[in-house]
């Protein structure tokens, strides 16, 4: 069977499928959280744990799959992490305790984010400056449509068959895509014989990727607006469902309609982007979109005033704002990295996920099933800081120009470029 071609839609359309893992994965279980906690027998906001442990685990899978990717090449990593949510999703669908559930979702999601970081560091071994950009652009469109779907989907299938059934399609879904990209993908990076592969090598690599300011910097602001994203993402369930009363299908529907944004958002990117407009000024149109929505929905929690037709409007204001400037960003960390992509698609992977999972454990915690102050006050305290990071840290250095350098030096002692 013919492998796809790089500029090819359907690699982009795989590719983004491939995206969708994680989001499925995390999505389809938030309006089952309640019969989850009642068939294992612990409470509600204990259960919650699923989705922290998923994204610590999506965290570490980067960090140990990057660095191969970048000697061994991306195809057979990307393979072995989609292996690995197939068998792990499978083993949580029998889950008999929430310490086995925990496991299984932590190394699934271990798996889901292998994928994840190859899907990056695949566009950035293929495409380059503005093209790049566009088809990160389309890769996040495409993987867009998860969020919107994913909780409907999951309502649909626990009706069938209780939360555990969403395990399983999980799983098939998983297997599906293993099998498509084992037949279809081809090699993006092909592996170089004279690379060093030595724990000096890759801790070196990660020293490049956390000493220069420019990627640096566009991987905390990555990582802040994803805290604020699933700050959301976690806390809808509790405050549609819990706080504001809204049925389970319909929380579906609202969910999806934010959502909808992050799809609004990566193709104003992309179409914006084809016409010249610079990725300083789409970061900045997107970031002010989150600022505005995230403190407004805090002065509207403090404020007592927070009624379902006002707070998903306001999100999806955001949302669209994460639509757009994620790509943007990601391209820009990863531009200076291209020998590394691997290794520096992992660091913003990793941190991003760690941040998630600190954003979605304050959600946890300090909610209190009175006000959605938990929910949007980490929203808010994420978004600013992630505009004061981009204002205060990545422009200048963009601004000063390259560095590389120090990186090209390392990279030639120990044989990752020629």
């Amino acid at each position: 069977m013919n492998r796809l071609r790089p500029h090819s839609a359907a690699l982009i359309l795989l590719l983004g499928a491939l995206v969708t893992m994680a989001s499925f994965a995390t999505d389809m279980g938030l309006p089952v959280l309640a019969q989850t906690a009642a068939s294992l027998g612990v409470a509600p906001g204990t259960a919650a744990l699923t989705f922290s442990v998923f994204l610590a685990g999506f965290a570490l899978g980067p960090i140990l799959f990057g660095p191969l990717s970048d000697s061994h090449g991306r195809r057979p990593i990307l393979l072995i992490g989609c292996a690995m949510f197939v068998v792990f999703g499978a083993l949580a669908a029998f889950s008999q305790s929430l310490n086995a559930l925990l496991v299984w979702r932590f190394l699934m999601g271990t798996g889901a984010g292998a994928v994840q970081v190859l899907v990056v560091a695949m566009v950035r071994d293929l495409f380059t400056g503005n093209e790049a950009r566009v088809k990160q652009s389309y890769v996040n469109l495409a993987g867009g449509v998860a969020p919107i779907i994913a909780p409907t989907i999951g309502v649909a299938v626990a009706a069938f068959g209780g939360w555990r059934a969403i395990y399983g399609v999980l799983a098939l879904g998983g297997m599906v895509l293993f099998i498509v990209a084992a037949l279809r993908l081809d090699e993006s990076a092909l592996p170089r014989a004279n690379a060093t592969r030595t724990v000096r090598a890759a801790v070196g690599s990660y020293a490049i990727v956390f000493r220069h300011p420019v990627t640096l910097g566009y991987v905390i602001v990555i990582a802040l607006n994803f805290g604020c994203l699933f700050a959301y993402v976690s806390g809808s369930s509790l405050v549609l469902i819990g706080l504001l009363g809204v049925s389970r299908r319909t929380y579906g529907l609202l969910f999806a309609s934010t959502s909808f944004g992050l799809m609004i958002g990566a193709f104003t990117s992309a179409r914006l982007s084809r016409r010249g407009v610079s990725h300083a000024r789409l970061i900045a149109w997107g970031l002010g979109a989150i600022v505005m929505s995230a403190v407004l929905l805090v002065a509207l929690t403090l404020a007592g005033w927070l009624p379902v037709w006002v707070l998903v409007p306001v999100a999806l204001v955001g949302f669209i704002g994460h639509g757009i400037v994620r790509p943007n960003a990601t391209q820009g960390a990863l531009e200076p990295m291209a020998a590394i992509a691997g290794v520096a698609s992992a660091v913003i992977t990793a941190v991003q996920m760690l941040t998630g999972a600190l954003a979605s454990s304050v959600v946890a915690a300090m909610f209190n099933g009175r006000t959605a102050l938990a929910v949007t006050g980490t929203m808010a305290v994420c978004a600013t800081g992630s505009a004061l990071v981009y204002t205060a840290i990545v422009r200048p250095a963009e601004r000063r120009g390259p560095q590389t350098s120090q990186a090209r030096e390392f990279l030639h002692q120990t044989n990752i470029i020629a």
